[in-house]
């Protein structure tokens, strides 16, 4: 009895602060971090404010938590499949697929963390240890399948990868190019192709 008791009070905590969760992404979707309230979100999830204080210290502590969510999600189907045995090239397509698709489904949430993340450290520590730091790992491990040169350090090699990834993101963010390009294999084969060819013409 006391532990059905538990379990049901366990589910109810988790429903609840998922929707505190989804009332923050509407809301600092349509307002930004700075301009959105713990009040507009508690309104938006219906409950009170101080419910919200129950399960979040204070409004950055949600984004934090929408930032953990958000990534973990695509990290991790990315680590699932390498663990799988996908090969290195189609590891970095898959990568860059997933950047793809978290742009097109949270463009908006994007954008407030990615403008928050430069004004605020503790946001970018976390999303440096709960994201960057776990993909330059698996990128690490497997860039020696593509023969790169003796003189460059495979933890270079890995971030400069994981870099320009980030930059492609920051791009589609900056110009606001949120069409449904996830699937766009020429394009991602093209990018790749850069990445270890460069841009040089071809003898």
């Amino acid at each position: 009895m006391r532990r059905k008791k538990r379990m049901k009070n366990e589910d109810l905590i988790e429903k609840r602060r998922n929707q505190i969760l989804e009332a923050a992404v509407k809301v600092f979707s349509e307002k930004g971090f700075e301009g959105s309230t713990t009040k507009e979100i508690a309104r938006k999830a219906r409950v009170s404010e101080g419910t919200i204080f129950r399960y979040f210290k204070t409004k950055k502590d949600i984004l934090i938590n929408l930032i953990n969510i958000l990534t973990e999600q695509s990290l991790f189907k990315f680590i699932e499949e390498v663990e799988n045995g996908l090969e290195t090239n189609e590891a970095l397509k898959y990568l860059l697929k997933l950047h793809y698709n978290m742009i097109t489904q949270n463009f908006q949430l994007l954008k407030t963390i990615f403008y928050e993340t430069m004004f605020h450290k503790d946001l970018r520590e976390s999303f440096y240890k709960n994201v960057v730091s776990k993909v330059l790992a698996i990128i690490e491990k497997n860039i020696a399948d593509y023969n790169i040169r003796d003189d460059i350090p495979s933890d270079v090699a890995a971030e400069t990868l994981l870099g320009i990834f980030f930059g492609i993101m920051i791009v589609q963010l900056m110009v606001e190019k949120n069409g449904n390009i996830q699937d766009d294999d020429k394009k991602i084969s093209l990018i790749l192709d850069i990445l270890f060819n460069g841009i040089k013409k071809r003898d």
